[in-house]
């Protein structure tokens, strides 16, 4: 039994120790099973927390919370570690926990800086860069173009608030389809054919009125992301280090 717990164990960190993380999960698993007592290994289970947190984004959620709770007073250097693994996969929120009572501001602010909580960022940068600082200043103060008067212009002229966001496009198709089904409504009352113009309002008009709003407020927000986004990946390759 002690030799096959120690092959169990062998292959596991084996695995973990050549990225091949989905299979490295599956042998820790059979660890702990056939000897519940490795569970209580800090190494064993930092590993495995790491490699459960590459395998699937909630699975390592999970686990990371699971082994913060098992392991609390866990080292700077484990934190650093885990930390940067969860920053790799998406997992922001708890890597900001895990940094919180180090003295990793560089770190905890692009933690910060991913999770789009700017300030908090600034706030952690401007103890170890000011060049950052500039730029999330830089980021903060930028103008950006509003969801709310994209929507109101497409409100007043449907189209207009598309066209504003900057897609033209689908501003003019926007426009020509509602004021069509317009024209079909207005001249349906014309006619006194009010089942027609109930008809036409419910699946013509309010649908390409309405629309037209939603799609500004869409292109907006879009548009904003976009940039953000662009100025995320300039400022990790020009200041982040994994």
């Amino acid at each position: 039994m002690i030799f096959l717990i120690f092959c169990q164990f062998a292959l596991a960190e084996s695995l973990f120790s050549h990225n091949v993380y989905d299979l490295a999960v599956v042998e820790y698993k059979r660890l702990f099973f056939f000897d519940s007592t490795t569970r209580k290994d800090f190494r064993l289970r930092l590993h495995y927390t790491i490699a459960c947190v590459n395998q699937d984004f909630y699975k390592g959620y999970e686990e990371t919370d699971r082994f913060m709770k098992d392991f609390p007073e866990i080292g700077n250097e484990s934190r650093l570690m885990l930390s940067r693994v969860l920053i790799k996969n998406g997992i922001y929120g708890m890597a900001i926990e895990i940094l919180r009572p180090t003295q990793e501001y560089r770190l905890l602010g692009f933690s910060y800086l991913y999770n789009h909580q700017y300030i908090n960022a600034l706030r952690e940068f401007q103890n170890v860069d000011e060049e950052i600082v500039r730029e999330v200043e830089k980021l903060i103060k930028r103008p950006e173009k509003s969801i709310t008067k994209a929507m109101l212009l497409s409100a007043i002229l449907p189209g207009s608030g598309e066209i504003y966001a900057g897609n033209i496009k689908q501003g003019l198709q926007d426009f020509i389809l509602t004021s069509l089904s317009g024209f079909l409504l207005y001249n349906s009352i014309k006619n006194k054919k009010y089942v027609d113009a109930g008809l036409v309002f419910s699946f013509l008009f309010n649908r390409f009125y309405f629309g037209s709003i939603s799609n500004a407020g869409s292109i907006v927000r879009n548009y904003n992301e976009k940039l953000e986004e662009k100025w995320l990946h300039s400022i990790t390759a020009k200041y982040y280090s994994d």
